[in-house]
């Protein structure tokens, strides 16, 4: 909106010059790349105010929960990158640790870790359903949450009846069951792509859609749709959604 009012009052001047001045037919023609040069700079100079607050309201986040709350986790101190989304999550029961105060924010989530981190931002009443998983036992520790989320529309399963709740998620796998679970949709916000990202990449909407959203932002131009997705990355997008959920 501030970028449309800036374009409009550009015309407005560049109108009232003419008007005033008495401008030739060819300096009304030169007018048009002028403007268009003028909204380009602004638009330019709106994007770089736009990313330092942004890089400001992150680190006032960062001091705002340090002094709310101490030091969850030996490996997630206040200087890391995902500290404020860790905690943040922690404080609302939504993740845990490893034991021994751990997090390993660098350890890959597991599909069944994904699975209860969406119940629990939800708050999902847990299931009573038998599990309909050949590799998801009754006695599985996850076994409710994974049919909660199954029964929620938040994830699905392999052929032959497999859920896989040991293998790492994949993050177009992530950028798919955070996209379905909050109903995302895509917007007219600018999109330029990922390197690694093709129309024929599994989860492309997806990725689109959540990069839109300000969810993911990828890295130096690249996805890695087929890497697994960290402990630490997936309570950064898990956060991101909330809070524009809210």
């Amino acid at each position: 909106m501030k970028r449309w009012i800036v374009f409009i009052s550009l015309l407005f001047l560049a109108a009232c010059e003419q008007e005033y001045a008495g401008a030739s037919e060819e300096q009304e023609i030169a007018t048009a790349p002028w403007t268009e040069q003028q909204l380009a700079d602004t638009n330019s100079r709106m994007n770089q105010i736009d990313k330092k607050m942004q890089q400001l309201e992150q680190q006032l986040a960062k001091i705002k929960t340090a002094a709310d709350s101490p030091q969850v986790f030996k490996d997630v101190p206040v200087s890391h990158w995902a500290y404020v989304s860790v905690t943040r999550l922690y404080n609302q029961n939504i993740v845990g640790g490893v034991g021994n105060d751990l997090f390993a924010p660098n350890q890959a989530i597991t599909r069944a870790q994904a699975a209860a981190m969406l119940v629990r931002a939800f708050q999902l009443p847990l299931s009573n359903k038998p599990s309909i998983f050949a590799d998801v036992p009754n006695s599985h520790p996850f076994a409710r949450e994974i049919m909660t989320a199954y029964e929620a529309g938040f994830v699905g399963g392999y052929p032959n009846n497999r859920f896989a709740p040991k293998e790492s998620m994949k993050r177009k796998h992530m950028a798919m069951i955070i996209q379905r679970a909050f109903h995302l949709q895509a917007t007219s916000t600018p999109y330029a792509g990922y390197k690694d990202v093709t129309d024929n990449t599994q989860g492309a909407l997806e990725i689109r859609i959540i990069s839109q959203h300000g969810i993911a932002e990828g890295d130096n131009g690249y996805f890695y749709p087929e890497q697994p997705t960290t402990r630490a990355h997936f309570a950064i997008f898990m956060d991101r959604a909330l809070q524009k959920n809210k």
